[in-house]
């Protein structure tokens, strides 16, 4: 658990049926005394904190510090948990909540995935950067099994979360009942897909029925932070979500398969409006959401002998308000293409795959990007040119990609995948926050009131390269390796996650390292 810098931890108790939804308001602190000594009035503010450093986007981060983020009590599964930044704030979540600190380490909170004890939490979705009443909030959404009660069977849901990323207060919840779609007494089952609007709030997942009989195989659940309403959309995994207007993909992937589609459905009626059949493909995967379009691929199979087959493959992209379908052609395959992508919302929708190799051994690695206002390829490149690395794109933010070549970060450009210039760290730029000034008006923490027990080190250079040897919070001794690209980015810094290592106390889930904006 995440333990404040010298004030109480903000921790905000969110129902698990969530069903009344947290009415959110401007709650003013209090300004706090300076630390320096000198007497203070109500009437006089506190020296203001100075402002962190900011890039929009950033080109190149500085290592700052790390925590060691404990696995959620009783649970043995692999299922980690996934990082996040909005803003100022750093996220880790996992079964257990959300877990947020201040890049300057000044504030830190966690809200929980549920308050029922007896409500069990199956899977999570990433927490991401959204717009709600103007402002820059946190989205989030956890499958809840809601075990039985009285008369009631247990029966599954999707408890969705809007956040003040400064406070950790809940402004908006919706809990989605999936037993209209599934079947009473059905539960959910793992995440599949995630798409939301970042003008809105609107959100939408994807997840398997965790039940056997279950009416449906999968469920879409959609909510909005808005009118706080919300609705189970049956046999359909979401793509896109825009306006209220969710996109994805519909019908049972297998081969010899027929009937799959790719649909646009009313998110608050969970209705579909449109439905465009694609008969030649076996298979539809989701890749996730751009700002206008929803992108799917498809992969269809090819019997071309007895005994020799093929795979044609095609990612669709579809104009979440009209409808309309731009198909761009992948190149055959023997076993299928699998797709990986990262989008910003904004200009541009980035892929990985793999090509088969014409003289055999190792397979062709490609990156492609799509042009949200087009929905049409706009650049790509593969492993097999000789004159480029393919990067492993981890994310995408305000028209920047950012991935790993080879053993380091590479930044290119969305628009054209030209590499975008990285300034180099220079002396300095790893100061602590407020040019060395240590947070919450300069008093130091004592052992145990630093974010998981994190201690100031020392300065005796047990600190991993590039970092420096004094940090406000958490430990920078629990980075190791290379650095890696970042798997969420804001203006003012990037979050990943390293496995637990050998210096990780003893349960440690994963190791969140926290880096700042550098240029």
């Amino acid at each position: 658990m995440l333990r404040p810098l010298a004030r109480p931890l903000v921790t905000v108790a969110v129902a698990a049926v969530l069903l009344t939804g947290c009415s959110g308001g401007d709650d003013k602190k209090a300004d706090s005394p300076s630390g320096d000594g000198g007497d203070t009035t109500a009437a006089t503010p506190a020296p203001a904190t100075p402002e962190l450093p900011s890039f929009d986007p950033p080109k190149a981060f500085s290592p700052f510090t790390a925590v060691a983020q404990d696995r959620p009590e009783g649970d043995f599964e692999i299922d980690p948990g996934k990082a996040g930044m909005v803003g100022k704030t750093t996220l880790y979540a996992n079964k257990t909540g959300l877990n947020g600190v201040w890049l300057d380490g000044s504030q830190s909170w966690q809200v929980p995935a549920k308050e029922i004890a007896s409500t069990k939490v199956g899977d999570f979705a990433q927490p991401v950067a959204v717009q709600l009443d103007g402002k820059e909030v946190i989205a989030t959404a956890y499958i809840h099994r809601v075990e039985a009660g009285g008369t009631q069977k247990a029966h599954g849901q999707v408890a969705f979360q809007w956040i003040d990323p400064a406070d950790g207060k809940v402004l908006s919840s919706v809990a989605v009942d999936l037993s209209p779609a599934i079947g009473a007494g059905k539960v959910g089952g793992n995440l599949i897909s995630h798409a939301y609007d970042p003008a809105t709030g609107q959100v939408a997942i994807s997840l398997r029925a965790g039940s056997a009989g279950a009416k449906s195989g999968t469920v879409t659940a959609y909510a909005d932070p808005k009118t706080k309403k919300g609705s189970a959309i049956p046999d359909v995994q979401v793509a896109g979500v825009l306006n209220g207007t969710v996109v994805g993909a519909k019908g049972e992937g297998k081969e010899g398969a027929k009937n799959l589609a790719l649909v646009v459905a009313d998110g608050a009626a969970a209705t579909i409006k449109k439905t465009v059949p694609v008969p030649a493909m076996n298979y539809l995967t989701p890749l996730g959401t751009g700002g206008k379009h929803a992108f799917v691929s498809g992969r269809g199979y090819i019997q071309d002998t007895k005994y020799d087959h093929h795979y044609q493959g095609s990612v669709y992209a579809v104009d979440i308000a009209s409808g309309a379908v731009v198909e761009t052609k992948l190149p055959n395959s023997s076993d299928g293409i699998g797709l990986a992508c990262h989008s910003d919302h904004l200009t541009s929708t980035v892929c990985n795959y793999s090509l088969d190799n014409p003289s055999g051994g190792q397979k062709i690695q490609e990156i492609v990007a799509f042009d949200d206002a087009t929905g049409k390829k706009s650049w790509g490149y593969s492993s097999a040119s000789g004159s480029r690395v393919v990067p492993e794109v981890s994310t995408v933010y305000n028209g920047y990609v950012y991935g790993q070549a080879q053993t380091l970060p590479a930044v290119l450009d969305a628009r054209t995948g030209e590499d975008v210039p990285v300034p180099t760290p220079t002396p300095g730029t790893n100061q602590s926050p407020g040019d060395g000034e240590t947070p919450t008006g300069g008093e130091t923490p004592t052992d145990g009131t630093t974010p998981t027990d994190g201690v100031t080190p020392s300065g005796d250079g047990s600190t991993s390269p590039g970092v420096e040897n004094r940090a406000p919070w958490g430990k920078p001794s629990l980075i190791y390796g290379e650095p890696k690209s970042p798997a969420a980015v804001s203006k003012y810094g990037s979050t990943y996650l390293l496995a637990a290592g050998s210096t990780a106390p003893l349960g440690s889930e994963n190791i969140l390292v926290v880096q700042k904006a550098i240029g």
